[in-house]
């Protein structure tokens, strides 16, 4: 009987992913839920530590290593004789479904949505041949660059005029911070929807831009099994890590240096946090590329010692909206509602707390069980599609 090993970088991946996903995400649910961190947020010394920490070494990021990760899998699925294509469109309308009721009852800065809707298009470009696969990743990323260099450049001669554009949360982001602070859960759901429907075209240019050129570079990676023990070498990941962690860490020092001392002087420019902003999130890939290097190199030197983020990453689903349900819990008006009432660096530690107790849950869940929950409804309902492979 042929026994197939499942490799274990993938998972420890999506695992070390979830820390930063969250690292970021807790400011929407602690401090604002539609700016995210805020000059408001930054009162003391180490509330402006721990922003410039997590704006260079998590915003833009880990997103980026989950998106990849994503592209990665589709691999497994699409790569299927068997019904793969109807799998892989049944399980990007699930993703969509699962999205749909994660941003109206929990987190409207949801990503499951996105990828649903991003796999659904990927099934046009996955068998293209690499050469196409990286056209159309070189495009997408120059036109990203180009539309964010093109908004710095008109907000700052705005600025130079003295026309500097006024930063207010819109009426329906006002309502949900409203709704969010009341003790009245349900209540909050419509204003959550409103929110998350206003912010949806925002999400979609913005954020699907890189997050679909991280797909297509996981599709040309698991077309050499790059994740695989034998898939780089040594070298490779020598380059990886020295690019990544050493020019990649840089500009996002730089970037976050510049953001921090933006968001905290008395006369802040506009312009200049939007190209720290911009700035950070168009060289993103290249720290994202020196951690999974860094990743991949342990693994391989000491596999059991990150063998518990393989647990979460084979859960990721499950882990990824059970933070949400905690942070809302904590956070949340109808929970411990603690929302705009700790410091922005506690707020962090609490994200690091609910992600450990996760972790620990699903280490301890895998023993027993073959799949997390929500794996197991994702793949059920795949299923409908014919066999199902890894």
């Amino acid at each position: 009987m042929l026994v197939i090993t499942r490799d274990p970088a993938p998972d420890v991946l999506r695992g070390f992913a979830l820390w930063g996903i969250v690292l970021v995400n807790v400011a929407y649910f602690s401090s604002s839920v539609d700016s995210g961190v805020t000059a408001d947020a930054l009162v003391t010394t180490g509330d402006s530590v721990a922003a410039f920490l997590i704006f260079a070494l998590a915003q833009g990021k880990f997103y980026l290593i989950f998106s990849f990760l994503f592209g990665y899998s589709s691999h497994y699925v699409l790569g299927s004789a068997s019904g793969g294509r109807r799998r892989w469109w049944l399980r990007g309308v699930g993703l969509m479904v699962l999205g749909l009721a994660h941003a109206s009852l929990l987190f409207i800065g949801d990503i499951l949505f996105l990828y649903g809707l991003l796999g659904l298009l990927l099934l046009g470009l996955y068998a293209q041949p690499r050469r196409v696969l990286i056209r159309w990743g070189a495009w997408i990323y120059g036109v990203f660059t180009a539309l964010a260099l093109a908004v710095v450049a008109l907000t700052a001669l705005a600025e130079a005029q003295g026309l500097s554009p006024a930063v207010e949360s819109s009426p329906t982001a006002r309502a949900y911070e409203a709704a969010v602070v009341s003790d009245n859960y349900l209540a909050a759901i419509p204003a959550r929807v409103d929110f998350w429907v206003s912010e949806a075209i925002f999400v979609v240019l913005f954020q699907g831009a890189l997050t679909f050129v991280a797909f297509l570079m996981g599709v040309l990676a698991s077309r050499w099994g790059a994740l695989t023990s034998s898939g780089l070498s040594r070298n490779q990941l020598q380059k990886m890590m020295g690019w990544g962690l050493g020019l990649g860490l840089g500009l996002q020092v730089l970037f976050a240096g510049v953001w921090v001392v933006t968001m905290t002087s008395a006369t802040p420019s506009v312009a200049l946090e939007l190209g720290a902003f911009f700035g950070s999130w168009v060289t993103a890939p290249l720290l994202s590329v020196g951690y999974v290097g860094l990743v991949l190199t342990v693994v391989r030197a000491r596999p059991a010692a990150l063998a518990w983020l393989g647990a979460m990453g084979r859960m990721s689903l499950t882990v990824y909206l059970g933070q949400s349900l905690l942070l809302n819990v904590i956070f949340g008006g109808w929970g411990l509602g603690l929302y705009q009432q700790l410091p922005y660096w506690l707020a962090v530690l609490v994200s690091i707390a609910v992600t450990l107790v996760l972790a620990a849950v699903a280490n301890l869940w895998l023993r027993r069980f073959r799949q997390g929950p929500m794996e197991w409804l994702l793949t059920a309902w795949s299923r409908l599609g014919g066999p199902t492979g890894r």
